[in-house]
């Protein structure tokens, strides 16, 4: 039989059409890539998974920190924050309105010799888009009063939030004044930016990035009044303590620093939160600095235009919401005051003289805040035996106080080495704070 050459090519196309199917098909399930793929031999080991960031190389040093204080209505938590921080080596800041300083002078003037810088601070409202002659008269106010109480120049400014902006910058310029504040731009780590051609230093302070909490300055006030507890601050404290990422570095600088605040009405008056202090500062590893130092090497040197601004403010109505009322919190025992700031308990005073008693009344010395300055002032407003009360805004306080301490060497009730407000001298005999103990023996040396 004769073969037909159009089966045999039909025959051979259908050949053909198979094979390229196949080829098609296993080409189609081979990985596609641009790069031709070589397989590793069976011992080879498989790579490696890239490891996670890895501290910056200053991991090693501690932070350098530096204390931020606000106050504005008493100085019944400041003098006990500053004794802890004192008794620590720690250096602080401390916020205030010359209006303060001028009530509470001759307690300021006490409080700055151990350790602590005042920051002149307009506490009323933010110095954001103030106009310039508006906020160089009131940072002159600012530094005029304060320096009239003091003697000490005013170095740094401050307003509410930390806040400035560019305009402050040009107002501290021309003022003389080397140092601002601002707003937190790089969370927990505390940055400083040296504007091109300025001779002043912006602090950014520490931030809160906890979602929670978030835009507030890593302060007890930012916890306490938006429902947080000592437990989460001192959380964030040591988040802010960990060493910063080689990203955190490029973003925000290597220079690793922190400004805790503690508004001390709160941190130095509730106990839970004085003692959340005492235990962060005791726990952990942190270079304390002074002013000086904590501002020496900026993280920025950049164009005025270039610094950073954060005006978020998130203390609104319906975030103020406390767990504990203020009044509930139990409070430290006793802070009524202390007189001499960084006398140990027990440390004998100077040896008395032989005479100079206060006679036949009874003299009483304190700063009407705490309580037991107020029972103490209650005790003695109905009393027909004859009472001599100085306040310590009074001239000559201190200077009359010292020598009476002196006179009568060592006191009775709460304290015997006068540590604590209302410190009272009758007849031959002086106490130090109030209980209904002292107002027993009070009385009976009165023959009531």
């Amino acid at each position: 039989m004769k073969t037909n050459p159009l089966c045999i090519a039909g025959a051979v196309i259908v050949v053909l059409a198979i094979l390229l199917a196949f080829c098609w098909y296993d080409k189609a399930q081979a990985p596609t890539s641009i790069v031709p793929q070589t397989q590793a031999p069976a011992d080879e080991a498989p790579p490696a998974t890239a490891p996670s960031e890895e501290p910056s190389a200053t991991a090693a040093e501690p932070p350098q920190g530096i204390m931020i204080l606000i106050e504005y209505t008493n100085t019944v938590g400041l003098a006990n924050f500053v004794n802890e921080m004192e008794a620590r080596g720690i250096k602080g800041l401390l916020m205030v309105t010359p209006e303060f300083v001028e009530a509470n002078c001759e307690d300021i003037k006490e409080i700055i010799k151990h350790g602590v810088e005042i920051v002149g601070s307009h506490v009323e409202a933010p110095l954001w888009d103030v106009p310039y002659e508006e906020q160089k008269s009131r940072i002159t106010e600012m530094v005029e009063g304060i320096e009239a109480c003091t003697g000490v120049p005013v170095r740094i400014i401050s307003s509410r939030y930390m806040a400035s902006d560019l305009t402050t910058i040009k107002v501290a310029e021309e003022l003389g004044i080397p140092y601002i504040t601002a707003r937190g731009t790089t969370d927990t780590k505390a940055t400083v930016y040296q504007p091109e051609g300025y001779n002043v230093k912006v602090l950014s302070v520490s931030n809160i990035p906890l979602v929670t909490f978030k835009y507030g300055s890593l302060c007890d006030y930012s916890f306490f009044e938006r429902g947080g507890t000592p437990q989460d601050m001192l959380d964030e404290l040591q988040r802010a303590l960990e060493p910063l990422l080689p990203k955190e570095v490029a973003r925000f600088g290597e220079n690793h620093k922190v400004t805790p605040v503690s508004h001390t009405r709160i941190g130095g008056f509730l106990k839970p939160w004085m003692d959340m202090w005492t235990g962060f500062w005791d726990g952990e590893d942190i270079e304390w600095v002074d002013l000086d130092t904590f501002m020496a090497e900026p993280d920025w040197t950049i164009p005025l235009w270039q610094i950073p601004l954060n005006k978020n403010s998130p203390y609104t109505v319906e975030k103020m919401q406390t767990l504990v009322p203020y009044e509930d919190v139990e409070k430290v025992q006793n802070p009524c005051a202390v007189i001499d700031l960084g006398q140990e308990p027990g440390e004998e005073p100077e040896t008395p003289e032989e005479d100079g008693y206060v006679g036949d009344k009874m003299v009483m010395y304190h700063n009407g805040q705490g309580p037991m300055c107020l029972d103490a002032m209650d005790f003695v407003e109905d009393l027909e035996y004859p009472v001599e009360q100085h306040l310590t805004d009074e001239s000559g306080f201190f200077d009359d106080l010292d020598e009476l301490m002196a006179v009568y060497g060592s006191s009775q009730g709460e304290s015997t080495s006068f540590e604590y407000y209302p410190i009272i001298f009758i007849q031959d005999k002086a106490y130090s704070g109030f209980s209904d103990a002292v107002e027993a023996e009070l009385l009976a040396l009165m023959g009531e």
